[in-house]
């Protein structure tokens, strides 16, 4: 049995950079864009959450969610505008 060459890893070898990823588009940088905003929403939800807990106002885990989307989108926003201008 011959095996087939064309496998997509043989076809893809060039590592790329996550901004690269996000900047070609389709499936991968759609994964890498929608992987900045969870990460975000995540580690600052959790430090919301933690002050929240120290501090006793629960609307500080909210202000954490919103501050770690935002911080994920403009992630995505650096890392396409870095690779524009290479």
């Amino acid at each position: 049995m011959k095996e087939d060459k064309d496998t997509w890893y043989s076809q893809d070898k060039k590592l790329r950079s996550t901004g690269e990823l996000i900047a070609g588009g389709g499936t991968a940088g759609a994964f890498m864009t929608l992987l900045y905003v969870i990460i975000g929403i995540a580690v600052w939800g959790l430090v919301g959450y933690g002050l929240d807990h120290l501090l006793g106002a629960s609307w500080i885990r909210w202000v954490g969610v919103l501050i770690g989307a935002f911080g994920g989108v403009y992630l995505v926003f650096l890392h396409m505008r870095q690779t524009h201008q290479k």
